[in-house]
């Protein structure tokens, strides 16, 4: 594979990966609490979120490649990071579907749970410094799914001829990851802002999609173990799922717009 073809195909796991459940659940928390504070960097919480995410992943990306020079992981690794956010995301997914369920006929906002988030401190899931919430970020990153998934192509790309390869791979996943998460972000300050029965039933919408993502992430990265044929081209359900949340961004800003126009 050359260069070129690597970078795409990082940059689009990227994309995907700014869409884990528990990103999205994190993101929408922190963005609540800013919001409530008044606090300007509300709707770029995503981006410093994913930023401080990226610069672990490069990181931890280059001492792969260079290790994988003169050594092989073991088969075992990654069967456990695999399974691990299988588990992973099938809990996020059941938490907020009894939530939403448990809440379905309370006139309240409905919070996004997460999984990882949980194990944060108070001060880091309500904090409103900028580096706090990067540091945040980094720490996401130190996941066991998260390191094996990482290792997949960097330690594939140790044994490029590029010797600068695993760092651009790197910079790569972190920017595409960061696309993703400024959208989700502006995306939930939009939905937050607005007040009323609108502002609640977006909090639920919000809800109801990180149940979709996580069953369905689950679900097939489980079914692909045990049928590895019926894996699809995962760079297309890359760009389908960005594709879908900028659509989604899209479709609130013209909402809005036409429920501010109206009188």
């Amino acid at each position: 594979m050359d260069a070129f073809s690597w970078l795409a195909l990082v940059f689009v796991l990227g994309l995907r990966h700014g869409l884990d459940a528990d990103h999205l659940a994190f993101i929408d928390g922190l963005a609540r609490h800013n919001l409530h504070l008044g606090r300007r960097i509300t709707p770029w919480v995503g981006t410093l979120f994913s930023f401080g995410h990226g610069l672990v992943v490069a990181t931890v990306a280059v001492i792969l490649a260079e290790i994988s020079r003169d050594f092989t992981y073991p088969d075992y690794f990654d069967i456990i990071g695999t399974w691990v956010s299988i588990g992973s995301l099938a809990l996020v997914g059941g938490l907020n579907l009894v939530n939403l369920l448990r809440n379905s006929s309370e006139q309240t906002d409905f919070a996004p749970q997460g999984i990882k988030g949980r194990f944060l401190p108070r001060a880091a899931r309500e904090t409103t410094n900028p580096f706090l919430i990067i540091l945040t970020g980094g720490v996401f990153a130190l996941a066991a799914d998260t390191v094996t998934q990482t290792s997949v192509w960097a330690l594939a790309a140790g044994h490029a001829d590029q010797r600068f390869l695993p760092l651009l791979l790197g910079l790569a996943f972190m920017v595409g990851m960061m696309l993703t998460d400024t959208v989700d972000s502006l995306v939930a300050y939009r939905l937050l802002a607005k007040s009323g029965r609108f502002g609640r039933t977006a909090s639920k919408a919000m809800g109801w999609l990180i149940v979709v993502l996580a069953f369905g992430v689950s679900f097939y990265e489980s079914f692909t173990w045990f049928h590895p044929g019926a894996e699809i081209d995962f760079e297309v359900v890359g760009v389908v799922l960005f594709a879908l949340l900028a659509l989604s961004f899209g479709g609130v800003r013209w909402i809005l717009r036409k429920k501010t126009v109206l009188p």
